[in-house]
């Protein structure tokens, strides 16, 4: 996977790093970082981060198996979807990932806002999903180093409209 270029990179800039947090979907690119991951450093944590309303990848390593569940419309549309019979990231979740969080849509607009008032980034609903689930679970990795992947700029006007006005007046 050449996605397992992108754990090469976080683990020479962070040799030490305690967990890696990334958005999920197929589990390409959680499967690929993971499989680097693991190889060269088994105590990183690698945590898988879904929204709650495309889940199939995280109900599927739940059920030690691939389902079929509807994913529903979702600010991350880039891990939406369904998981293909036999695919091959499917084993590399189940084995490789030790943590999985869902994250609702409402925390993935606040992290999207975030990013953009914060850091003056426009990021797309995906890196919205790992930017939440940090927040989510940080008590849990207080003192720890974390690495979490941001992942694309390609979300519609429409939602990033919304994104601001909803969000603008209340930060």
């Amino acid at each position: 996977f050449s996605q397992g270029t992108i754990g090469l990179e976080i683990l020479e800039d962070l040799p030490d790093v305690d967990a890696i947090l990334v958005a999920v979907g197929g589990g390409g690119l959680i499967g690929g970082i993971a499989a680097y991951v693991k190889t060269k450093q088994p105590q990183c944590q690698v945590v898988g981060c879904s929204p709650a309303k495309s889940k199939v990848m995280h109900e599927s390593v739940k059920a030690g198996r691939i389902i079929r569940e509807e994913s529903h419309e979702t600010l991350s549309d880039a891990t939406a979807g369904m998981l293909e019979d036999g695919t091959v990231t499917f084993p590399l979740c189940r084995d490789l990932v030790d943590r999985w969080v869902l994250v609702e849509e409402e925390e993935i607009a606040e992290a999207v806002y975030y990013c953009l008032k914060h850091h003056k980034k426009v990021v797309e609903g995906a890196a919205g999903v790992a930017l939440a689930a940090v927040h989510k679970i940080s008590a849990s990795y207080q003192g720890k180093k974390v690495a979490v992947v941001m992942c694309g700029a390609n979300i519609s006007i429409k939602n990033l409209h919304k994104i601001i006005s909803t969000h603008a007046d209340t930060t």
